[in-house]
């Protein structure tokens, strides 16, 4: 994923926030008949929720940056780290990549960011190669975060397609290791991501978390329930909202840090 800044985040949950307005309206519409429908409930409804979760996903973004900003670490120049890190581990495999005089894969090419995220491209390897590279990432795990690893499809027939084989042999070799090294193995069709299980939140973090979200959640998930709720159920559409607040806020305060 793409770094993020303070603007980023505001658009993202005025996205959002559209997005839930229309379909809460939609939904108000449709449930109020189409014979005689209620066309300021529904857009009162849409708005409420849309606001909702505007401000949910807002205040989660902001206070993401936040954090990420208190920690005094440059993310340019730790990304930028992060591929001559990856580079210099799988040198080895570049060395075996040879193909007469000249090399079929080499860490300058296949090794990249791609919209922020890190990504090896096993294109040009060989089967050994390519598992023998799977070892090396998991050997030097505690060095390493989240990789994206394209294997292609398994099922190319042309020149520039991957071995058929390294897909497989790649994943093999990674279910073996991965629980070992914390890391989740998310299969796509032509790549594997390879995410941090992360670090929980120490009490603390969680305390503080808790202490920025609990208003803004449960306030708006309050207000948009005891409009979706209705005249005749309004006192319960709030004591639904503010519950569904508070679980609300301690989830999003229990988020894993998956940086590393």
């Amino acid at each position: 994923m793409a770094d993020l800044g303070r603007r980023d985040a505001v658009w993202l949950g005025i996205v959002v926030g559209s997005m839930v307005a229309v379909m809460g309206s939609f939904i108000v519409f449709f449930l109020s008949g189409l014979d005689n429908p209620d066309v300021l409930k529904a857009a009162r409804s849409g708005a409420v929720s849309g606001l909702a979760a505007s401000v949910i996903v807002t205040t989660f973004a902001l206070h993401r940056l936040r954090e990420q900003s208190k920690s005094g670490r440059d993310m340019k120049s730790i990304r930028e780290s992060e591929v001559i890190k990856v580079r210099a581990i799988l040198t080895p495999i570049e060395e075996r990549a040879y193909v007469g005089a000249s090399k079929s894969w080499s860490v300058e090419e296949n090794i990249r960011r791609d919209r922020g995220v890190l990504v090896v491209d096993l294109h040009g390897l060989d089967v050994p190669s390519a598992a023998a590279l799977a070892d090396l990432l998991l050997e030097n795990r505690s060095s390493l975060g989240r990789l994206k690893i394209i294997t292609g499809n398994g099922e190319g027939t042309r020149p520039s397609s991957a071995d058929p084989g390294i897909r497989p042999a790649v994943i093999q070799r990674l279910k073996v290791g991965a629980l070992k090294a914390e890391w989740q193995i998310i299969q796509k069709s032509s790549s594997l991501v390879l995410r941090p299980m992360g670090r929980a939140p120490t009490p603390r973090q969680w305390a503080t978390r808790f202490a920025v979200f609990i208003i803004p959640m449960t306030g708006t998930m309050t207000l948009a329930f005891r409009d979706l709720a209705g005249n005749s159920l309004e006192q319960q559409g709030m004591m639904f909202g503010a519950a569904a607040g508070v679980l609300l806020t301690g989830l999003l305060s229990s988020y894993r840090d998956r940086t590393s």
